[in-house]
């Protein structure tokens, strides 16, 4: 078993009730402009991380501040595609180490809030894309060592032009995996199923699998035709496993506890639905067995 957590500034893990250090927002490393304090922290929450068995990290976050009242600037490091990419690289490669991979995101143009789960269709010019809005991206994929370290990638809710980043394969195929070289799984951001994120179209074009654990309709894959949705089945699964395979949920040693916490809340979970399950069930017995008494004492009288 492996597990992911937010956030882009430590162990956040709201699930398990596991919180760890805060470090600082990753605008103001950027403003150091230091590679070196860049790695600092990525080891120290890369630690933190490997420590707490948590080895998936929801960051870090790397779109471009393209103006004052984006939402969340104080996720992302910069206005600058440079910048953000050479801080955001020495991060995840510190983090890396210790056999965490991070989810850099949002994969790509997520550089709005409002709206953000309906319908945004970004727009910009192929060049503008290339030169700062991929950059980070670009700068952690191609310095970062595939044979030693897993890293994974968290695409965007919005679309670019009228394509869903989680379901755009020029984006995650042709220059992601493709022109990039990049090697692990591809996440949605929260799968919400907003009416426009779907499964089906999300794995049959570089989005391995989904943020999320509701059954929604646009979840469920009704086409299972071999040629096409078995394959795209497979090399999702292959691309997940092979990132996991590599994180340090299965290359580090460490003793074994008994109960981790994600086990511990599972197994409450499972006494609870007992509990009420068993009460349930007694509270309907008592009743039909009061009502058979009735019954027959009325047939008596």
């Amino acid at each position: 078993m492996t597990m992911d957590s937010d956030g882009t500034s430590g162990v956040n893990d709201w699930v398990t009730g596991v919180y760890g250090t805060a470090f600082p927002t990753e605008v103001l490393i950027a403003q150091t402009w230091s590679k070196e304090i860049a790695e600092a922290v990525g080891d120290a929450m890369g630690a933190e991380y490997a420590d707490c068995e948590i080895y998936g990290w929801y960051g870090p976050a790397m779109n471009i501040h393209r103006n004052s009242f984006n939402g969340r600037n104080f996720e992302y490091y910069s206005e600058d595609g440079v910048l953000s990419g050479k801080i955001a690289s020495a991060t995840i490669n510190a983090a890396g180490e210790h056999g965490v991979y991070a989810y850099i995101k949002h994969f790509v143009l997520n550089d709005q809030e409002t709206n953000r789960c309906t319908l945004l269709l970004t727009y910009a010019t192929e060049q503008s894309i290339r030169e700062i809005f991929l950059k980070p991206f670009e700068e952690c994929v191609k310095n970062y060592d595939f044979r030693s370290k897993p890293l994974a990638v968290m695409s965007s809710f919005n679309f670019i032009g009228d394509v869903y980043c989680g379901s755009n394969p020029h984006l995650l195929n042709n220059v992601l995996r493709g022109e990039w070289g990049f090697r692990g799984m591809v996440l949605t951001d929260w799968d919400g199923s907003y009416g426009y994120q779907s499964t089906d179209d999300c794995i049959r074009n570089g989005n391995d699998i989904m943020l999320g654990f509701n059954s929604y309709e646009s979840n469920k894959i009704t086409d299972t035709d071999a040629a096409s949705c078995v394959t795209a089945l497979r090399s999702a699964s292959k691309n997940i496993m092979y990132t996991v395979a590599n994180s340090g949920a299965y290359t580090t040693e460490k003793e074994k506890e008994l109960f981790t916490p994600m086990t511990k809340l599972f197994i409450g979970i499972d006494a609870a639905i007992v509990l009420i399950s068993a009460a349930i069930m007694a509270y309907i017995i008592i009743r039909q067995r009061k009502k058979r008494k009735l019954a027959e004492e009325e047939a008596a009288a």
